[in-house]
């Protein structure tokens, strides 16, 4: 389906330099340009909220991700030593 887009001169400048050096045509860069640029957006759309929380687990974070997974432990260990306290 025809489509008609208009762009300043440096964007202009810049597609007629990429598409020289690609060795394909303005559209064609054009065409796989938005392509790329779509699906990735989709992709990221399409993520559901558990896809997108591991994904952020999976960075560095805070640091504190350890005492996260053993708060149980911790928090079992501090109730002691605080009982200990009042006992002595």
């Amino acid at each position: 389906m025809p489509s008609s887009t208009r762009l300043d001169k440096e964007t202009e400048e810049l597609l007629r330099k990429a598409a020289e050096y690609s060795g394909v045509t303005k559209s064609e860069l054009v065409r796989e340009s938005i392509r790329q640029y779509c699906a990735r957006i989709v992709e990221q759309k399409q993520k559901t909220p558990w896809e997108i929380y591991q994904s952020i687990q999976k960075s560095e974070g805070s640091g504190h991700g350890s005492r996260i997974k053993n708060a149980k432990a911790i928090l079992k260990a501090h109730l002691e030593e605080k009982r200990k306290k009042w006992s002595l």
